[in-house]
């Protein structure tokens, strides 16, 4: 075992810096420069994935670890492990997770150390520490906080040295019991309390303190050499001497068990040693180091687990328990002996298993000779600290909720017919994980919509290797690099394929695809009824035209466009409820061209001939008269011709025409009024005109309106008006003004987008007063100053 000066020089040495030595050569006397780097913050290693391992086995590899691939994603700023691919270079913390692994370890040497001289008796406070900061360190490793790692797993180490120190010390104390475990509701009642009170986990107990257990609970007494009793739920019991003998070493110890039951692990008596148990009516010697005993309300139960003896005293009744030997005793003395029931077999989850979610399933084999079963639960592999109990469960399966995530244990007693329980089955381990990350899933082909004639396509993808897959219900299997490639039969029209993983968690991941099967058929083609025609030829305004037709073809089909020699000019394919869309070059001179709908292998599975020419001459709208830019009329006529032009629209609603010649009167709204005019002629060209004005009922809005002289009293003088209005300033703005004695009167020149008016008079002495100004808008609207 290491010395806590040992301890100390491991951990110290696990960050010593890396030392870089430069000997500057030439010089008279060698310069040893020495850079110290932190390993912590050094770049992480690049190692390229290799692609024939799944990450997990890659970071197993190189960070002897599987569990910290997320870790190896994140660092590498990828969502998931689709992103990855052969060749590509990955960021690998692996000096950083050495050094935190170092740490970890020497962490839990320390607490070892500590533990196996008392430390959860002795120095509970420090030991419950370092346990904690280690528990912090190894989340932080998870996390890929490697300083952090390091930090806590050296706190933990200093806590278990301390520990260490005070357990070593407090060995030689008197005698006296810890409560060193409880799960539920505990209450004691020392000799010096009136009333019995809530106990908590590490209190001390003394000589002649009661204890007792309430409805689902349980607690754990240590005593100074390690001895523990667990009283099981509902019962009482008094711990009536606890005495050592500092000159022999002498250790006496005697607990009285009033209700209830205990199950006993003592640390190996040797011959100065004495330990027993008082029942009502009932004394107990042992040299036992396993027994269990229960007392009832005109009974108590024995049973010893140990190949050294039990002894029982009730009246004139002796029994001696051998080694898995049981004994009823009732208050009348009568007394019925038993050998106990063999050990019960564990069924699930296996030893070492995963268990995923909150809760867990146990489940046992039947004991034929059982008349129920005795099961506990436990957060380590002693059964010191307890998470649950149940006693005479009738079946042979039970669901324990609301556990929290890590390694937990469990074992079985089978129960007979006298309530003996049987010897202990074996202990099992079972690591409880909280996963919510679904797997991994990834799907190559086919391709989603994908249209083919063949009876059955290729799934071809990828996921995660020990996931649970299945297509459309049906298993697949998954290669040990994690491919999976399977054919899927199809039936005519559309087919969905649903591939579902599922990891051990219960997460599921989902791709889904539809591939149409199409067999291959005569189809027919109905050019659209819609399309402008003149006679038998297709008309378009543009170099181009678009084809509509109908066809009984499949969507997802090509078609394909040739002109009259059969060279391909232009391709598609068939859209949902067999529409066909093709574009195709149009000239002044009729053109002869066919469509022709292919099959997925390149049959013609029907055609349809055409002939198109371009007629691209827009009809022309002209108003007889232009609309006013600005009016206070709430209404507009237009009138005006539209040439050859079949249709005519006013802001998307039709309009009577008259031949050529159209007549409409519009309503305004207040404010800016934009309409636009539509005229299509039997082509198709379209001819727009945009009709703007503003209705404006508002005069301008006159903010300021001032004369002054800028260069002083005997300067020029200086008008000037500012005004505001939607539809603008008219240029001039008549004035009347007063300077002196004498009138003058002319026009304000206006800036509509400024919004100011100006004008200048000569220099005139005298008072000055504006009369009157009058700025109009485009509307007609005048406002008074």
């Amino acid at each position: 075992m290491f010395g806590p000066a040992i301890t100390r020089n491991l951990r110290s040495g696990l960050l010593g810096a890396c030392s870089v030595v430069l000997v500057l050569a030439g010089a008279p006397t060698a310069v040893r420069v020495v850079a110290e780097v932190d390993p912590l913050t050094a770049p992480y290693e690049l190692v390229p994935f290799s692609g024939e391992d799944t990450l997990r086995d890659f970071v197993a590899l190189h960070l002897n670890d599987p569990d910290l691939w997320p870790t190896v994603l994140r660092i590498n700023e990828m969502a998931s492990v689709a992103e990855l691919s052969a060749g590509t270079v990955l960021q690998m913390p692996v000096q950083q997770v050495a050094l935190a692994d170092d740490a970890l370890a020497v962490s839990l040497l320390a607490i070892q150390r500590a533990t196996a001289e008392g430390a959860r008796l002795f120095a509970p406070t420090e030991i419950g520490n370092a346990i904690t900061d280690r528990d912090t360190a190894v989340e932080q490793r998870g996390e890929g906080e490697w300083r952090q790692v390091v930090d806590y797993a050296g706190s933990a180490t200093d806590h278990a040295d301390k520990a260490f120190e005070i357990a070593v010390a407090q060995r030689d104390r008197a005698a006296e019991a810890l409560i060193t475990d409880i799960h539920g509701r505990v209450e004691g009642r020392d000799p010096a309390e009136a009333s019995w009170s809530d106990r908590s986990l590490d209190d001390i107990l003394v000589e002649f303190e009661r204890l007792r257990t309430l409805t689902n609970s349980t607690t754990q007494v240590t005593f100074r050499d390690l001895s523990r009793l667990r009283l099981n739920p509902n019962s009482n019991a008094t711990i009536q001497r606890m005495r050592s003998d500092p000159l022999t070493g002498k250790e006496v110890t005697k607990v009285s068990l009033q209700s209830g039951d205990f199950y006993a692990l003592l640390n190996q008596l040797s011959d100065q040693d004495s330990f027993e148990i008082d029942v009502p009516g009932i004394q107990t010697t042992t040299e036992s180091d396993d027994f269990w005993i229960k007392k009832e309300e005109d009974s108590a139960l024995f049973v010893n687990y140990d190949t050294a003896a039990l002894d029982i005293e009730a009246g004139s009744e002796k029994v001696s328990l051998g080694q898995d030997e049981g004994v009823v005793i009732t208050d009348a003395g009568v007394a019925v002996r038993a050998e106990v029931l063999d050990r019960t077999l564990l069924s699930t989850p296996k030893n070492d298993a995963e268990v995923f979610g909150r809760g867990v399933d146990l489940a046992w084999q039947m004991f034929p000779e059982a008349s129920g079963y005795w099961f506990e639960v436990a957060a380590d592999p002693g059964f010191n600290r307890m998470i649950t109990t149940e006693w005479g469960v009738k079946d042979t399966a039970f669901r324990v909720d609301a556990l929290t995530p890590g390694v937990h244990f469990w074992r079985v007693a089978a129960l007979d017919k006298l309530g003996l329980p049987g010897k202990w089955s074996e202990a099992r381990a079972f690591e409880l994980r909280i996963d919510e990350t679904p797997p991994f899933l990834t799907l190559l082909s086919p391709s989603d919509g994908m249209v083919i004639e063949a009876e059955t396509v290729e799934v071809l993808g990828a996921a995660e290797a020990d996931a649970v897959l299945s297509l459309n219900g049906a298993p697949v299997t998954i290669g040990a690099d994690g491919s999976f490639v399977v054919q899927a039969a199809l039936a005519a029209g559309e087919n969905p394929l649903v591939l579902v993983a599922l990891d051990a968690a219960g997460n599921r991941s989902e791709k889904r695809r539809n591939v149409t099967y199409v067999p291959r058929v005569n189809v027919e083609i109905t050019l659209d009824a819609g399309l402008a025609r003149a006679g038998d030829v297709l008309v378009s305004r543009n170099a181009e035209m678009t084809i509509l037709a109908a066809t009984t073809a499949q969507p997802g089909l090509e078609a394909v466009l040739r002109n009259a020699v059969g060279a391909e000019v232009g391709h598609t394919r068939i859209s949902a409820g067999g529409q066909l869309a093709i574009t195709v070059p149009v000239t002044t001179e009729p053109q002869s061209l066919n469509v022709e709908i292919l099959s997925l292998g390149g049959a013609v599975m029907g055609a349809a001939a055409f002939t198109v020419m371009l007629d691209n001459e827009a009809p022309q709208i002209v108003l007889d008269v232009p609309p006013p830019r600005a009016t206070s009329d709430g209404t507009l006529d237009l009138t005006g011709m539209i040439g050859d032009a079949v249709a005519l629209r006013l802001d998307g609603k039709p309009l009577e025409v008259f031949d050529d010649f159209f007549a409409t009167q519009i309503a305004l709204l207040p404010g800016p009024n934009v309409f636009e005019l539509r005229a299509e002629d039997a082509a198709g060209n379209v001819g727009v005109l945009a009709v703007e004005t503003l209705f404006d009922l508002e005069a301008p809005a006159i903010s300021r309106a001032e004369m002054t002289r800028p260069e002083g009293a005997d300067g020029p003088i200086e008008i000037v008006v500012e005004a505001t209005d939607a539809s603008g300033l008219r240029q001039a703005a008549p004035y009347l003004v007063e300077v002196g004695d004498a009138e003058f009167e002319g026009y304000l020149r206006c800036d509509s987008r400024a919004g100011i008016c100006r004008a200048s008079l000569p220099p005139t002495a005298g008072a000055m007063s504006l009369i009157e100004v009058v700025v109009q808008d485009y509307a007609g609207n005048e406002a008074f100053r």
